[in-house]
């Protein structure tokens, strides 16, 4: 199930106060919320705020063509794989995955996760996200070729 809905973000100028779209990730509980856009940020980053419940997995190990991601870790741990080996991700910890590098994430741990995700350039990642807890299989590979992810057989799962 996917449910979606807006939550006030706060602003030093209360008429500019924008509303956060929060993604319901399917019944695992997680969610994604949209704290800057490429429309917002003249299309030069998109930031996202990831809260992986505990039964949630991560992706698989995959690359994207069009833009890198960098993660923060905000809250709890999270395993990250550079494409080479895994490592654990604390609270402070950074990872970056340039344009066309593979990499994944994971968490192991009974306790949720939170981390932040940075697009650069920005790209709109809302009905990806949105998408991912409803599509069905037939039509999942094709969802993720839309969205530029790659995922990559066999390689450090």
């Amino acid at each position: 199930m996917t449910d979606t809905k807006s939550i006030a973000r706060c602003s030093k100028e209360p008429e500019r106060a924008q509303q956060t779209r929060k993604i319901r990730l399917g019944a695992s509980g997680s969610t994604i919320e949209v704290l800057a856009g490429p429309a917002e940020t003249s299309g030069s980053v998109s930031i996202y705020r990831w809260r992986m419940s505990p039964s949630s997995r991560g992706p698989a190990p995959h690359f994207h063509t069009t833009f890198s991601e960098t993660f923060i870790v905000e809250e709890g741990e999270v395993d990250y794989f550079d494409g080479q080996a895994w490592r654990t991700l604390l609270p402070g910890d950074t990872a970056h995955a340039a344009a066309g590098d593979v990499h994944a994430l994971r968490k192991e741990g009974a306790e949720p996760a939170t981390f932040l995700m940075a697009l650069s350039p920005g790209v709109p990642r809302e009905e990806y996200f949105a998408q991912l807890a409803t599509v069905n299989e037939r039509d999942l590979n094709r969802l993720h070729e839309v969205h530029d992810n790659h995922f990559v057989d066999d390689y450090g799962r």
